[in-house]
Parts: structure tokens; C-alpha cells; sequence
């Protein structure tokens, strides 16, 4: 496939929003902790991976606008109603300041952008294909320090254990949220664009999750929750995301035609 036809661009872009916008609240979610990490190492660390995921954003923003006719990246972050984001539910969540909940939601949400990425990276539309590649080969870097930190954590003491475990029962009933479809995305398949692998996303997910919280002495239960309800696919978000929208937009609200 050389072109992408017309009538998979309006599904295609659903999907690339979600995966950008899953990145971008994502990103500056982890960049509150600049300046906050528990060692000098890791807050440079953690800081370096919330500017990947804002990029990443920013790079799937600029492939909607010169690809598929989108608007230009600072209007789609930051110009759309809350309605028009398609961010789930669990990268809107604050972590409290809490370090084990930090590093949950991030090892939760870098495995799904893996296996999300690898669906893409195997397209049939090379010029997807190429760049989801990119950003797959910086996402393993990203589920390689996220499993480090489980790891670390789940082995170390009673109570850094007692927390991490507690922060992945808290944070598991949103998990499902990741993996609610977007309008459209079956007709993707068929052609390849974003092609189905040999068994469902959250099946890879759950294993790959499992696997290594067992590695560190963690648990996690047997399956994936369902999503009962549209949600931020959807356009249907929690409580904390208009807030946190209207705190990242705040600038660009007062000028939106200004330029940077």
C-alpha cells in the first residue's frame, strides 16, 4: 500500500490520536516529578522519558496534520474540546505524588504503547510502518526502566513491596480503559493498516504484565477488566482530565494563533 485511502483516514486518525494523546497527558503527568525523584539518577531519568513521550505525541500530532489532512499539532494538543481527546482513563490519573503509583501507571501504560506500536510498526502502509518503528524501538527503552522498577521495588523491602502492590490493585481497575476501541478501528484491520497479531492485545498485555510482576514478587489478577462504558476513546473523561486540560492549554488559550 503506497497511499492510505480516503475512507481509512478519518479511523486512522482516531486511532493516532489515541496513541498520542495517551503520550502526551502521559508525558506531562511523569514531568511533575522533575525535580522530585527519589535518587538524582532516576529524576534525570524519569524527566528524559516524560520529554520522550511528549515528543512522541508531538511527532504522531505532525504525522495527522501533513499525512492526513489534520489540523496543526499545537491546535490538535492543545486546541480541541475535552470531548475531542482520546486519552483513557488511566493517563489522566494524578498519582498523588506517590513514586509506586508513578511507576505502576507508567509500567502498565509502556507495555500496552509496545504492543500498540507493534501493531503499527507492521502496517501495510510503509509510511506508518517507518515511523511507528521509531517509536517502538524508544518505547522498549521505556518498558526496560519501567520493569527495572518493579523489579527493584517488589524485591526490596516489606514496605516497598506492601506499596507497589498496593498501587497495582489500585490502579487495575482502569487498566481496561487502554484497550477500548476507537470509532473505526475494525475497518483498519482488514487492509493491514493496523493489522490484528495472533492473539488479542490485552492477552499479550496481561502475560507480559504478569510475567514480570511475578519476576518481582507481585501479583496481578487473571484478566483484563472489560470497559462497560464509553470512555475517553470515546470522548468521555474523568473528572481530573478538565482540569489538567485546562492547566496545560492555559497558555495557548490566551494566544492561540501565536507563533513559538
Amino acid at each position: 500500500m503506497t497511499t492510505i485511502p480516503e475512507s481509512l483516514k478519518a479511523p486512522l486518525t482516531e486511532l493516532l490520536l489515541s496513541t498520542a494523546d495517551d503520550k502526551f497527558l502521559l508525558g506531562h503527568r511523569n514531568a511533575d516529578w522533575t525535580g522530585l525523584g527519589p535518587i538524582l539518577e532516576e529524576d534525570i531519568a524519569f524527566s528524559s522519558i516524560a520529554q520522550d513521550e511528549i515528543a512522541h505525541a508531538e511527532v504522531l500530532y505532525q504525522f495527522i496534520h501533513t499525512q492526513l489532512g489534520g489540523a496543526k499539532p499545537d491546535d490538535l494538543a492543545y486546541g480541541r474540546e475535552p470531548r475531542e481527546y482520546r486519552c483513557a482513563a488511566l493517563v489522566e490519573l494524578g498519582d498523588e505524588f506517590d513514586w509506586s503509583r508513578a511507576i505502576v501507571r507508567q509500567f502498565f501504560c509502556d507495555h500496552f504503547d509496545a504492543v500498540r506500536l507493534g501493531r503499527l510498526a507492521a502496517s501495510s502502509w510503509p509510511t506508518l510502518a517507518v515511523l511507528a518503528g521509531r517509536l517502538l524501538a524508544e518505547e522498549r527503552a521505556h518498558v526496560q526502566h519501567a520493569d527495572t522498577w518493579i523489579v527493584r521495588l517488589g524485591r526490596g523491602t516489606p514496605e516497598s513491596h506492601d506499596r507497589m502492590q498496593r498501587a497495582i490493585d489500585a490502579l487495575w481497575p482502569d487498566t481496561g480503559s487502554l484497550f477500548e476501541a476507537v470509532w473505526g478501528e475494525g475497518l483498519l484491520e482488514p487492509s493491514g493498516v493496523y493489522p490484528r497479531g495472533d492473539e488479542r492485545m490485552s492477552v499479550t498485555w496481561h502475560r507480559s504484565i504478569a510475567e514480570r510482576a511475578g519476576e518481582a514478587g507481585l501479583t496481578v489478577p487473571a484478566s483484563v477488566p472489560k470497559q462497560k462504558q464509553p470512555g475517553g476513546r470515546a470522548g468521555q473523561h474523568t473528572p481530573q482530565f478538565e482540569e489538567l486540560l485546562a492547566e496545560l492549554c492555559e497558555v495557548y488559550r490566551v494566544e492561540p494563533k501565536a507563533a513559538w
